[in-house]
């Protein structure tokens, strides 16, 4: 089973621009959709609109929350969709382009990384978009590499009002100027150890990036410790001033089973500002105050959902299948009982496929993965509330069998992204 919390940090995919309505390669402009302030749905109960990509796009590479909706990442670009209904905000295409790399800001910018396909010579170039618009306000292309040397500038880690910044051999951070590939500052080993040292993830708020590091010693020429329980290491978080690179705080907080549970974790920052790790293997979590560096540890769960100004959170445990919502570090709100558990036990088991889960405010949506062709009216998800549980029902009348891809919590709508096995693909909106 797999589980999302509500903003992902990063993503991958590549791109180029075009405007809705506009012939390819030219800048964008807004779709027919205005950019409108929409809540987060708090419950679901209904497949309220679909979206089917282009004609010629065969794969999503991946579904954004954005300002208004959703951003549909296709093979050749990204399209922004109004949550409420679907329609295009605004739109950035090339045809025959192939998406590459891009890191989303706290709901104020994609950073795109965009090849040539055709010139494999050719410099990557940087597309910078506001989200809040539509707009690329940048355009330019990186100085060094070429479309065959993969991240020329490291794994993009996240982007500022300022800068775009990189994770470089897994033990640097490096910041570039939002317009260029300037160097504006650069910050060393950041982990510091004595030992094996990496950078896991980071994550930029509006005010500081955090990095999550871990440490631990690899005895010379004996086989590797990283996945071995037991072992001693450190992990922890470090806080850096985005504008400068200066370091604000460091906390050690070791959490995980073993180093490569540390190293694996996720990083994610929720819209609410507070920032959440999850450790797969021990299956526990951690609340990050990116302005102090306190760290709240979370037992049994994951934080997949928080309220608007960070002081309630809805922690999974799929270990019991149990949901609720607390205070950070304090009483629990609500939760589905042993008898709600159960209730819904029986709609979740009978969803197919690989099934992903998603906290919203008033429970947790449990979204099946595999529908077979004319299978007709079928469950496609269950909303497992804190007051009962209620079957998400569609028709899937085609052929081919059908793949949900990726489901997202975003302004107006859950986004489900999907494929079918004939070639098409788009995105259902849940109200």
């Amino acid at each position: 089973m797999r589980y999302g919390a509500t903003v992902a940090v990063a993503a991958t995919f590549l791109l180029t621009s075009r405007g809705s309505g506009d012939s390819a390669g030219t800048g964008g402009s807004g779709g027919a959709e205005e950019i409108r302030d929409l809540d987060r749905p708090g419950s679901v109960s209904g497949v309220a609109w679909t979206w089917e990509a282009p004609e010629g796009v065969a794969d999503l590479v991946g579904v954004h929350a954005v300002p208004g909706g959703i951003a549909a990442v296709v093979d050749d670009g990204v399209i922004g969709l109004s949550g409420e209904n679907g329609g295009v905000m605004w739109e950035h295409r090339v045809p025959g382009s192939e998406v590459f790399g891009a890191v989303a800001g706290q709901g104020r910018y994609f950073v795109l990384q965009v090849l040539d396909p055709d010139d494999t010579e050719a410099p990557p170039r940087m597309i910078v978009v506001d989200l809040s618009t539509g707009e690329p306000v940048h355009d330019y292309e990186l100085r060094d590499g070429d479309s065959a040397s993969g991240l020329v500038r490291g794994g993009l880690a996240g982007v500022t009002g300022e800068h775009w910044i990189t994770v470089e051999d897994d033990e640097d951070l490096v910041a570039h100027e939002l317009g260029s590939d300037a160097t504006a500052w650069s910050v060393p080993d950041v982990a510091g150890c004595d030992g094996v040292g990496s950078v896991d993830r980071a994550a930029a708020t509006d005010d500081v990036l955090v990095a999550a590091f871990t440490c631990y010693e690899q005895p010379e020429g004996e086989d590797p410790v990283e996945m071995t329980e037991g072992q001693e290491f450190v992990s922890g978080f470090a806080g850096f001033d985005p504008q400068t690179g200066d370091e604000l705080w460091r906390t050690e907080a070791p959490a995980g089973m073993f180093p490569g549970d540390a190293h694996e974790r996720d990083l994610t920052v929720h819209e609410s500002g507070i920032v959440t790790a999850y450790y797969p293997y021990e299956q526990v979590g951690q609340v990050v105050d990116a302005a102090t560096g306190d760290v709240e540890a979370l037992e049994g769960g994951e934080v997949l959902w928080s309220s608007e100004d960070g002081s309630l959170v809805g922690m999974w445990d799929g270990r019991t299948r149990g949901y609720r919502i607390q205070e950070i570090g304090g009483d629990v709100r609500e939760s589905l009982g042993a008898e709600r558990v159960g209730e819904g036990t029986a709609i979740v088991n009978a969803l197919q496929g690989d099934v992903e889960t998603v906290g919203l405010e008033g429970g947790a949506l449990h979204m099946g993965g595999l529908f077979e062709g004319g299978a007709g009216e079928t469950e496609l998800a269950a909303f497992e509330g804190f007051e009962e549980t209620v079957p998400v029902t569609f028709s899937w009348d085609a052929e081919a069998s059908m793949e949900v891809d990726q489901t997202v919590v975003a302004p107006g709508a859950v986004a489900v992204s999907y494929i079918d096995h004939s070639g098409s693909s788009g995105v259902m909106g849940l109200q």
